[in-house]
């Protein structure tokens, strides 16, 4: 095996820590185990997807150590690249028209029908959540989620000002024009169902005699 080699399997089994993977996978599967798991279905099946990525990523680090060949090599090296706080989380994405007027939402539809055709070729999952048309062609705005594997780390690279320059078809004199788009990119991580507790001396009680029926009231 050569030295560079060697070197990138080095960074690869200090970058994905083997045993942190290993402790994260026993934790889910206790979590997998309780009789109350599947009340959450879209949490259950996020925890499960992400159960297995971790199962498939352990059996690669266990076999590099055993039988490290190029072609593993290079497929943990891009393992490594999605290994971000939440680069296995799915996506909500948005994209808002900016300078450029009618070309600018025409851009910001040509971007839109881009992720979507990303998005359909990976088999992930796309739901519009918001959705405003532009006034006489394109988008002025359109917000979604993108469920799928590695869905934010794949995309979050996209996130800022997208430009266009080109012989605007809106434009009766067929002037070059540059037209901005304005993408943003962010995890969707689902909130944490905390319970919150007051204290009893954390509480204030005022008391006022009621005018009418009904006695006394508190507050």
């Amino acid at each position: 095996m050569n030295e560079d080699l060697n070197e990138r399997i080095k960074v690869i089994l200090e970058k994905l820590n083997i045993d942190e993977k290993r402790k994260e996978a026993r934790g889910l599967e206790v979590e997998m185990s309780r009789p109350e798991f599947w009340q959450d279905r879209k949490t259950a099946e996020d925890k499960s997807r992400k159960f297995a990525n971790l199962q498939d990523l352990i059996t690669k680090l266990e076999k590099l150590n055993d039988d490290p060949s190029e072609a593993l090599v290079e497929e943990l090296e891009y393992q490594l690249y999605l290994s971000g706080p939440y680069d296995d989380h799915n996506a909500v994405m948005s994209i808002h028209s900016g300078q450029g007027g009618v070309e600018a939402m025409d851009w910001a539809n040509m971007l839109y029908r881009m992720y979507t055709q990303f998005c359909n070729g990976k088999s992930w999952k796309l739901t519009e959540t918001d959705f405003e048309p532009g006034s006489e062609a394109g988008i002025k705005e359109v917000e979604f989620e993108v469920i799928g594997d590695y869905a934010y780390g794949l995309l979050k690279h996209e996130a800022g000002v997208h430009r266009l320059v080109r012989q605007s078809p809106f434009n009766a004199d067929k002037l070059r024009q540059t037209s901005f788009a304005l993408v943003e990119v962010t995890p969707l991580v689902e909130d944490e169902k905390n319970e919150i507790i007051i204290k009893d001396d954390e509480i204030e009680w005022d008391f006022f005699r009621a005018g009418g029926h009904g006695g006394a009231k508190c507050q």
